[in-house]
């Protein structure tokens, strides 16, 4: 059964801006650019460093540590020096809440 998780009000969360969320154990980062929303788990494969800590750019999450690119959607690793991704996870706009969605 799927878990879910109010992270804050889709206000809340400016535009081009990311939240660090703690789930358990787990640190998950959630990001909006624009009206989209996305969740990575907040460490960059390649050193475990958080991204939470990186740079967004259109569609991808830059870890400040070594400069590995993610992409948003999938978790893809799309530079060196990380070459394997970071896991996704639901996100959604539930009447103005932001609410992760973990299975």
């Amino acid at each position: 059964m799927a878990k879910v998780v109010t992270v804050c009000k889709f206000e809340e969360l400016a535009p081009n801006t990311m939240r660090r969320v703690k789930v358990g154990k787990k640190a998950i980062v959630v990001i909006r650019q624009q009206d989209d929303l996305y969740a990575l788990e907040d460490r960059c494969s390649h050193e475990d460093y958080p991204l939470s800590d990186g740079f967004l750019d259109d569609g991808v999450i830059s870890c400040s540590l070594h400069g590995a690119r993610f992409d948003l959607k999938t978790g893809d690793a799309l530079s060196l020096p990380a070459y394997e991704g970071v896991p996704t996870f639901k996100v959604q706009n539930n009447n103005g809440t932001v609410e992760l969605i973990i299975e």
